[in-house]
């Protein structure tokens, strides 16, 4: 694709032309050429050696590397990848294909589930319990339990101001995998990738209590257990044989390592490293945070 063929009914200024395969976030590992948005300076030191045209504003355009092929300048980056994104979203180019669903065997699936008519992948010996609802390009693995109320595959939570002062969502175009014998419990939302190269994926063997919020293009490593009420934000990476205790939040973006510990309740806005345990509001070391609160105390 050209970036002045996608950007014609785009607010904005073509600086130069050049050619992407999808669209990414501007960190993104993918390895082909993609078109994404800069809106902030903070980004520009991690900017994928792919992205070979940007969406930008005028006073990022000097600071752009040498690598990028298109610039266009927009007054608002995010709102214009948005809405080039949304105007794709009808394109057989650009969208995951359709496909026919494939159901594996010995499945226990209640005739009250809601099951997408197509795209979606389950393997064998699942059992997905009543009123459950499992949307569109979504792959479920072996042994798996879907719980009463679960919701695999919906909408994702990304919107945009747009300049006149309006909301712009995003088409979600993404698609979910679950590995082999996770087990969802009721009332659970796990959200579909937005982007077509977005996965949101749950490693092999984990558990994953009710009320739980899985944000789009998030990633759960194998053996993991995130208990009642958690909260996992969009595009977090959790590692293999974690912890993550009730009513937790991890922010946007974060990466928490493996056999890692969140503690009950808290709130998580840094990266966590492999075998850490973190407790508090914002969340710090364990050992850190009961030392503070000891100091506390002895000055009551």
């Amino acid at each position: 694709m050209l970036l002045s063929e996608v950007t014609r009914t785009v607010e904005g200024t073509l600086i130069r032309d050049g050619e992407f395969q999808t669209l990414e976030y501007c960190t993104g590992k993918l390895e082909i050429p993609f078109l994404t948005f800069m809106g902030n300076a903070k980004f520009i030191g991690q900017i994928s050696p792919y992205a070979s045209c940007v969406l930008c504003s005028e006073e990022l355009v000097e600071e752009l590397p040498e690598s990028v092929a298109g610039i266009f300048l927009s007054r608002s980056p995010k709102e214009a990848f948005q809405r080039i994104h949304n105007a794709l979203s009808g394109s057989d180019a650009y969208r995951l294909p359709v496909r026919a669903n494939k159901i594996g065997a010995d499945c226990r699936i209640s005739e009250r589930a809601n099951i997408s008519p197509n795209s979606v992948e389950i393997g064998d010996r699942v059992v997905i319990e009543a009123n459950a609802t499992i949307y569109d390009h979504v792959k479920i693995g072996n042994d798996c339990i879907i719980r009463s109320g679960a919701v695999i595959g919906g909408k994702a939570f990304t919107f945009a101001r747009t300049q006149e002062l309006g909301m712009l969502g995003m088409e979600d175009l993404g698609k979910v995998v679950i590995g082999d014998r996770v087990e969802v419990f009721s009332l659970t939302h796990i959200a579909k990738g937005i982007l077509p190269t977005d996965v949101t994926y749950i490693g092999d063997d984990t558990k994953i209590d009710a009320l739980v919020q899985i944000g789009h293009g998030s990633v759960v490593g194998e053996r993991t257990l995130i208990a009642e009420g958690a909260v996992i934000a969009g595009n977090v990476s959790i590692g293999a044989d974690c912890w993550v205790g009730i009513n937790a939040t991890i922010s946007n973006r974060i990466t928490v390592g493996n056999r890692a510990r969140v503690s009950l309740g808290s709130v998580v806005t840094k990266d966590v490293m492999d075998g850490q345990t973190v407790t508090g509001n914002f969340a710090i070391e364990h050992g850190r945070f009961i030392q503070s609160m000891k100091r506390l105390v002895g000055r009551k």
